[in-house]
């Protein structure tokens, strides 16, 4: 059956005022056209707006968590969510930055969470992905185990990015037709 977005995204020429908005969601001299993500949220400009503070503090260099936790957080979030779209993206775009290899990709995307690959802290971000994204709320074992290896710092940015791209792939789920020609996709 034909996917059908339920928004489908702004194509160029853009509107000054678009324009500029989506060169803010790019990273800066990228060599490739806005997300269709993007281009989607550019249909409602003061929501698009209100989510780019969010974005950049998960992806910019305030947050407390780690690029290599970040990374591997957001790909299971999307594998779980079975949103190809973003996945890719931040395989694509992330995942050598974070000291992901293709095993550690495989094996967050379709492996168990309490795979002995992670680390103990690794582990627990995972399982805490895989409470939030099946139940929406953290299991007591999972909550304990993140008090020892997290500062309620994280652990906040932590349940919080998982929302947050539980969210993304949501959006991306209902709108985006086909992943991006440059990403990865689940096949790894």
């Amino acid at each position: 059956m034909p996917f059908t977005p339920a928004v489908t995204p702004l194509e160029p020429p853009y509107e000054p005022a678009m324009e500029a908005t989506l060169r803010k969601w790019m990273p800066p001299g990228a060599p490739f056209e806005p997300l269709a993500l993007f281009r989607t949220l550019g249909k409602n400009a003061s929501l698009m707006d209100a989510m780019l503070p969010l974005g950049r503090y998960f992806l910019g260099k305030t947050s407390p968590l780690s690029l290599r936790t970040r990374e591997l957080v957001i790909l299971r979030a999307c594998a779980r969510a079975g949103c190809e779209y973003e996945w890719g993206v931040h395989v694509t775009a992330f995942a050598d930055a974070a000291g992901l290899s293709a095993d550690d990709i495989s094996a967050v995307t379709s492996g168990k969470s309490d795979d002995n690959r992670w680390t103990t802290a690794e582990r627990t971000a995972l399982l805490a992905c895989d409470d939030i994204m099946g139940r929406a709320i953290l299991s007591e074992p999972v909550k304990t185990q993140l008090g020892v290896h997290y500062s309620e710092s994280e652990i906040m940015a932590l349940i919080t990015l998982v929302s947050w791209y539980r969210l993304i792939a949501t959006v991306a789920n209902s709108c985006c037709a086909a992943p991006e020609a440059w990403a990865a996709r689940f096949s790894v």
